[in-house]
């Protein structure tokens, strides 16, 4: 079985969470840490050297990434910012990597959405994707583990802007922006590489960002030292603010409409599949629901019948009816829950900001782009 990254850090999070005491262990991932960032700078030397090609395209790329392993709202924020260029009269493309997505060879691309209809499923794309394509069905989609022949594919469908979901680490393609997701609540982890921590590059990587976005502003107010530290590896850089709230819930079973409210004070099974779920624990309780019990998958998971199963079972022997999970998770579940004895809802997620006027100061020479006009 062929296991992600992702998958890989979920094991050595298990191993760690039950060695973490044990000195000799911690020694052993400082080993690997130290071996991964040579590697990586390594890499990132060759790239500056020009000893390791970079290429352009012929359309407007944007990045949209992060520093850290896990969910620090990167999703959100991409499906916001093509909703915002595409009303600007652009043709959008977003390029996934598709985490989980079954393509054999790493040239191959799969178009996920080519603007007009859905073209693929889940399993083929992996959940991201898909659920990408689903929000914003005017949106061209395309998963490859080689970003550059997506982008070659997107432009043979007329795109004009593209979007790099998870691209900060791709090296390989020039950008004209570099947009850098930073989780508020911890944006440096424990300011450790991989497997130690969960970096995937030093915070000086920063001065690669054109702009910072920090998530999860709804949570937690991001302290004064990570500010700084900010500002010292670049200065003046654009920062902004945004958090997730949620209106409405929404039924697998009947597709009926619930505003959360209407749960509030009621209590409920959670579960999910996703890189942070305490933020999504923390976002429910928010609204005063009552999480009585929390099944977490591993990030990307794909379900089964035995694994909803086991969720039913949960909220049968605490005697509750409703069972909350994600929108992502929910495309992946729909039809092991039309006929469960529990109702299923999943959160429609909203993004916020602090300022109104966000993405127009975020991209503000972007609005008179002369792109294939």
């Amino acid at each position: 079985m062929k296991m992600s990254l992702r998958n890989i850090l979920n094991i050595f999070l298990n191993i760690y969470n039950k060695y973490k005491k044990n000195k000799v262990f911690i020694m052993f991932l400082y080993l690997f840490s130290l071996i991964y960032l040579i590697a990586y700078k390594f890499r990132e030397l060759l790239y500056d050297l020009n000893l390791l090609k970079k290429y352009s395209i012929p359309a407007y790329v944007i990045s949209i990434g992060n520093i850290t392993c896990g969910g620090t709202g990167k999703t959100p924020f991409t499906i916001e910012t093509a909703k915002y260029y595409m009303s600007l009269g652009y043709k959008v493309a977003i390029i996934s990597r598709g985490y989980m997505a079954k393509i054999k060879n790493v040239n191959n691309v799969v178009l996920v959405s080519d603007g007009n209809e859905l073209l693929t499923e889940y399993e083929i794309c992996g959940d991201e994707a898909y659920l990408i394509a689903k929000k914003i069905p005017k949106c061209i989609v395309l998963v490859s583990k080689n970003r550059i022949e997506g982008c070659k594919s997107a432009i043979k469908l007329g795109a004009e802007i593209i979007l790099l979901d998870d691209g900060y680490q791709y090296l390989k393609l020039n950008r004209n922006k570099n947009i850098l997701l930073l989780d508020s609540y911890k944006p440096f982890d424990n300011g450790y590489l991989l497997p130690l921590g969960k970096l995937r590059e030093l915070p000086n990587s920063i001065k690669r960002a054109t702009g910072i976005i920090l998530t999860n502003t709804d949570r937690k107010t991001i302290n004064e030292k990570d500010l700084l530290t900010i500002n010292k590896h670049k200065k003046n850089i654009p920062v902004y603010k945004i958090g997730y709230q949620v209106q409405e819930l929404i039924s697998l079973n009947t597709k009926q409409i619930l505003n959360i409210n209407s749960l509030k004070g009621t209590k409920t099974i959670a579960f999910s599949g996703i890189g942070n779920p305490e933020s999504f624990i923390e976002l429910l309780q928010r609204h005063q629901i009552n999480v009585v019990d929390n099944i977490s998958f591993s990030d990307h998971y794909n379900y089964g019948y035995n694994d909803i199963l086991r969720v039913i079972e949960t909220a049968q022997k605490h005697k509750i009816e409703n069972i909350i999970t994600t929108e992502k998770d929910a495309v992946k579940i729909e039809e092991l829950c039309q006929a469960a004895p529990a109702t299923f809802w999943y959160t429609k997620l909203e993004v916020t900001w602090d300022s109104f006027d966000m993405f127009e100061k975020l991209f503000t020479e972007d609005k008179n782009l002369k792109l294939g006009n």
